[in-house]
């Protein structure tokens, strides 16, 4: 199949890219060439930014593909604008949503594609893709757009640092490896769904072309959840050490500094457990098989060799957080 991706250098689209080829599909990429690592040379590039919609879509519209991959839609406008450029041009179209359009708030373990859509009600990122996602579908019944919707959950690997729980900083790495203790929410023990990228990329190659997922939403998860102690820990572990863990309750992380955990609230402190119900009826041997400690392990050489891990000298908050919740019992007996 000749495939086109929109963006196509991120952590999943680059182990598409790879699948793919893999595979013996011809592959294009529809990106802004901006990344210092190049995609492999089998691949053909068109430079471009998708928000230059008249130009996007002009250049696509001169072209036709058996399947579009869009690895970077975030707004129903970006949405309506693939459409216009690729309607009656393509067999088939995937877009890429997150399971962050079910929440939070989530009511219950191991929910499936019927699962309430709150994350429309976040004002942002949940809200932009639930939004683009029902277009996309109207557009599928109203046009017969042949769309199918995928839902991944925390997919990781190179081409993206690796997320921790607590902020998006990179600098928890570096704390590892100089041995200093790092925060988690509460007790760290809330449950999320980690993928490493190549498994999702077989995912995507085994759905792709199939007219049976036309109109569909399809979860995709790792099937095993672990808790985020368990993800640090591995995280250490592929740095050959091991990592001192310190609870901090939610709230108070928050009203420390409301801009660097802020994320806590929208996503990483609540427990997010769901069920690849499609996918196990369309692709019903596929399973994760990628080494999580070997997969760790690539993911932070390649943060090493793109300068992406900060060092941990340059940033105090942590450490004196670390040492208030220390000092509290001592504190509250000093009281007595």
């Amino acid at each position: 199949m000749d495939v086109l991706i929109i963006g196509g250098t991120g952590t999943i689209s680059r182990a598409i890219v790879q699948a793919l080829l893999q595979h013996g599909h011809t592959v294009t990429l529809y990106n802004r060439g901006l990344r210092s690592d190049p995609p492999p040379s089998a691949v053909q590039v068109i430079h471009g930014d998708r928000r230059e919609r008249a130009t996007f879509e002009a250049t696509l519209q001169q072209k036709r593909f058996d399947a579009v991959i869009d690895m970077i839609s975030y707004t129903s406008e970006d949405a309506a604008s693939a459409i216009r450029a690729l309607q009656g041009r393509i067999g088939h179209f995937l877009h890429v949503s997150t399971v962050m359009t079910y929440g939070p708030p989530f009511h219950g373990l191991f929910q499936d594609e019927t699962a309430p859509l709150n994350g429309r009600n976040d004002g942002g990122y949940g809200a932009n893709k639930v939004a683009a996602d029902e277009l996309l579908l109207r557009a599928y019944a109203e046009q017969k757009f042949p769309v199918t919707i995928i839902k991944p959950s925390f997919t990781y690997g190179p081409g993206h640092p690796l997320w921790r729980q607590v902020d998006w900083r990179t600098d928890w790495i570096d704390r590892l490896r100089k041995g200093r203790p790092i925060l988690v929410a509460g007790d760290g023990l809330n449950f999320f769904q980690f993928l490493p990228a190549p498994d999702a990329a077989e995912a995507f190659a085994g759905l792709l072309g199939n007219p049976n997922t036309y109109g569909k939403i399809i979860n995709l998860v790792n099937p095993q959840p672990i808790t985020w102690v368990e993800w640090h820990q591995a995280a250490a572990a592929a740095l050959g050490t091991t990592a001192t863990l310190v609870g901090a309750p939610t709230e108070l992380l928050i009203a420390i500094n409301p801009e660097r955990y802020s994320g806590l609230r929208a996503n990483f402190a609540h427990t997010q457990v769901f069920r690849n119900t499609i996918l196990e009826q369309l692709l019903p041997d596929w399973r994760p098989t990628t080494d999580r400690h070997a997969h760790i392990q690539a993911t932070i050489e390649w943060m090493d060799r793109n300068n992406r891990i900060e060092n941990a000298d340059t940033d105090t908050l942590e450490d004196i957080i670390i040492a208030a919740l220390r000092d509290v019992p001592a504190q509250l007996h000093a009281t007595k």
